[in-house]
């Protein structure tokens, strides 16, 4: 793949997220919840922002015509992270308040990543050389691994206590389901136990 497809991935990745979200179901058991799947989309977006800074940012901050749009785009990013942030914080994932909230931060989204379409990507073909846009894509790539790497680290700490004591509810009563059956010799072919 190259860069520009990569860069497509990601935006359809995040486009799927953004309309996914108001259709989850709600609480911390729920598998997709919105409070998960808001999780995911900000994780997406950061390792997005951190493969762009990696591959474009850093090359195109240095050129005279497109340092503007970069700094523009960085303050974005940190505007709707910020929003959605504080709605990963708003328990109330159900109410109109909270859907409100979130299709105000991911229009915010949805207008950076037109930006990036429709500048970033032009201005990026434009100047940058066939060598340099190869070694933006190897950029792109060892940052976003580098980012879903991190983010797969954190994850396991991410889990609410509700989540740890629901996996420590259902494995031991797993267990005793299991010491049970061992009882009465269902797992040995033999006749139960007195």
């Amino acid at each position: 793949m190259d860069l520009w497809q990569l860069i497509a991935r990601d935006h359809e990745k995040i486009a799927q997220l953004i309309r996914d979200i108001p259709y989850a179901l709600n609480g911390s058991g729920v598998i997709r919840s919105r409070e998960r799947l808001l999780g995911d989309l900000m994780d997406e977006l950061e390792a997005h922002a951190v493969a762009l800074e990696a591959a474009l940012y850093a090359p195109l901050r240095t050129r005279e015509k497109t340092a503007g749009l970069v700094d523009a785009l960085r303050g974005e990013h940190r505007t709707f992270m910020k929003r959605l942030g504080a709605l990963m914080r708003f328990r109330l994932t159900g109410t109109a308040g909270w859907l409100d909230g979130f299709e105000d931060a991911t229009f915010l989204v949805d207008q950076h990543l037109h930006r990036h379409t429709h500048e970033l990507l032009p201005q990026a073909r434009a100047l940058l050389s066939s060598d340099e846009i190869e070694a933006a894509r190897h950029a792109f790539v060892r940052a976003k691994l580098k980012a879903l790497r991190a983010q797969r680290r954190g994850a396991f700490t991410k889990l609410g206590s509700g989540e740890w004591m629901l996996t420590a509810t259902v494995g031991a009563a797993a267990a005793g389901l299991a010491y049970l059956a061992w009882q009465r010799g269902l797992l040995r072919g033999t006749p139960a136990r007195n």
